[in-house]
């Protein structure tokens, strides 16, 4: 199994006995990450944390809570990189782990090194390009969309090193920015169906409280909104093809033949059995 990395606020004894007993019931380890309070990060802080460009291409600054997150995401990441481990899985304290999570997640660390980040929960309904079927029951797919959450995903050790140099200044929310894989280069995968849900309580360290606005949102911010919007349209609708085939290539890759034999939807069952 790889690492088991569960971001929550130190004060929230509530969520971290919930979340200690969910895993101990399906007789997980793991390591709790103290999440960060955004309102809490000093001011002189915050100007290095959080970029301009921003109010270039979305209508609000990052709100504390949205930046607390982002945070919190990066001290999994800077755990990854220190301790040197292949892959670790990342859980918001929220985060909810189906039974057959015993199955999946084992064959995904059989894949370590082929993949840059997992998402284990998906909700947002949009229409997924399966890569490749790694159980009897499940598939790695990959979604153009950016709406997909962080509540619980897997990443492996290049890509989280690559996710600190590229996540701060912060121009968006963590979410967000794990997915625009068209501009940090990295492979963001989808497990349908889900393992992860949330367990029904509002997330500790998300995105609470009124959105913030800007002081001053002059014309030639929403022009370059508008501009970025589109030219981040046409580069993932140009990208999309060759993403997907780099997956699908990467998944398979230096595996024996018999992997792939079908290229559209490669079957690595057999590459994933841990019995």
């Amino acid at each position: 199994m790889l690492p088991i990395y569960v971001i929550s606020l130190k004060t929230s004894k509530s969520r971290r006995r919930a979340m200690s007993e969910r895993m101990a019931e399906l007789g997980l380890d793991f390591n709790f990450i103290d999440g960060v309070i955004g309102k809490d990060i000093p001011a002189d802080q915050r100007t290095s944390l959080l970029s301009d460009k921003r109010r270039f291409h979305l209508g609000a600054p990052l709100s504390d809570g949205a930046l607390g997150c982002l945070m919190s995401h990066r001290r999994a990441w800077e755990m990854i990189s220190d301790t040197n481990v292949d892959a670790a899985i990342i859980l918001e304290d929220d985060a909810d782990l189906a039974p057959e999570a015993l199955d999946v997640l084992p064959r995904i660390a059989a894949l370590k090194g082929r993949f840059d980040l997992i998402n284990l929960h998906h909700t947002s309904g949009r229409p997924l390009v399966d890569a490749a079927r790694i159980s009897p029951t499940h598939t790695l797919s990959i979604t153009r969309y950016v709406s997909i959450g962080a509540i619980g995903y897997v990443v492996s050790r290049t890509a989280a090193e690559k996710l600190l140099g590229v996540s701060v200044p912060g121009i968006f929310e963590v979410d967000v920015l794990m997915n625009r894989w068209w501009e940090h280069g990295l492979k963001t995968l989808v497990l349908t169906p889900s393992i992860v849900s949330e367990d029904g309580h509002d997330s500790t360290i998300g995105y609470h409280g009124v959105k913030p606005r800007w002081e001053r949102d002059r014309l030639g911010s929403r022009i370059a909104r508008d501009l970025n919007r589109k030219r981040d349209s046409i580069a993932k609708r140009l990208a999309f093809s060759a993403m997907v085939r780099s997956a699908k290539l990467r998944l398979a890759e230096n595996a024996p033949r018999k992997a792939s034999i079908n290229l559209q939807n490669p079957d690595l069952t057999w590459l994933t059995e841990t019995n």
